[in-house]
């Protein structure tokens, strides 16, 4: 039997770390935008992309030769870009649709850096950067920055911490802000993007479909918890919101909104 797209990205968040499929997973959100989405396709799309500038990429040069072929190859020959206009659809965040427009939220273009940094033997991982992700070619001794929403542009790690208000150049604050994001927190991070777009877009249904795996790809989080009762009142679903608040008021029990919460549920309780 073939399983809905909700049961496989289900199947797949459940994973190991170290056996993750991002992939799999991020074709997986795509599927949030077009249910009937073909995995296998996606997949061969990237490899052909990857094909397409394989000869361009030697990733025995030095670090730096190998930023600048990708920068060229990815963003200059298959152009894959950002602009301001990607913020304002939910389409920027499917892989298939950011693959065929080569544009998207930086995240998503990051993921394609990433997926075809695998396919060329390229070790790029993701970079959590406050308001705009990027990702590293994370090599021994060599930790190079690239902002694939900028065409792949290289930027300073003094630069970076330097955008930060509040925050200093000292080694370690650039250690904890510029270290490599792990794929489950990548992954939330686009849940996040599509809950907050769908919410602001009053599509209840959507998001709630989006705070689900939020828990999924990431354990109970006491906000995700939080927000999928507030979204599960917006559907009329008041026995579930009931019991996602009760929930909530017991992982959080120091939470600065405790009272707000509890007068909620017993409005909820009563009706």
């Amino acid at each position: 039997m073939k399983l809905s797209a909700a049961a496989r990205f289900a199947l797949a968040a459940r994973a190991p770390d170290e056996v993750l499929d991002l992939e799999e997973l991020v074709i997986g959100i795509a599927a949030m935008g077009e249910p009937s989405i073909d995995y296998a396709a996606v997949s061969a799309q990237l490899d052909r992309l990857a094909d397409e500038i394989r000869d361009d990429i030697r990733p025995s040069d030095p670090p730096d030769r190998v930023a600048s072929q990708l920068a060229a190859a990815i963003g200059g020959r298959l152009g894959f870009h950002g602009d301001a206009d990607v913020y304002a659809t939910a389409n920027s965040s499917f892989l298939d649709v950011v693959v065929a427009a080569r544009r998207g939220l930086p995240i998503l273009l990051g993921v394609v850096w990433i997926l075809l940094g695998k396919r060329l033997g390229v070790p790029i991982v993701g970079v959590g950067f406050p308001g705009h992700f990027m990702v590293c070619l994370d090599q021994p001794g060599a930790r190079i920055y690239i902002d694939p929403f900028h065409r792949g542009v290289v930027r300073e790690a003094r630069d970076l911490m330097a955008r930060l208000p509040g925050r200093g150049t000292d080694a370690e604050s650039a250690r904890r802000v510029l270290d490599p994001t792990t794929e489950r927190a990548l992954l939330t991070r686009m849940l996040t993007n599509l809950k907050n777009f769908w919410i602001e877009a009053d599509d209840h249904t959507r998001a709630l479909a989006a705070i689900d795996r939020i828990l999924l790809v990431g354990g109970e989080q006491a906000a995700e918890v939080r927000d999928r009762a507030l979204v599960l009142l917006h559907l009329r679903r008041p026995t579930e919101a009931a019991r996602d608040l009760r929930r909530y008021l017991k992982i959080a029990p120091g939470a600065t909104d405790r009272e707000v919460v509890e007068e909620l549920l017993q409005r909820t309780e009563s009706t």
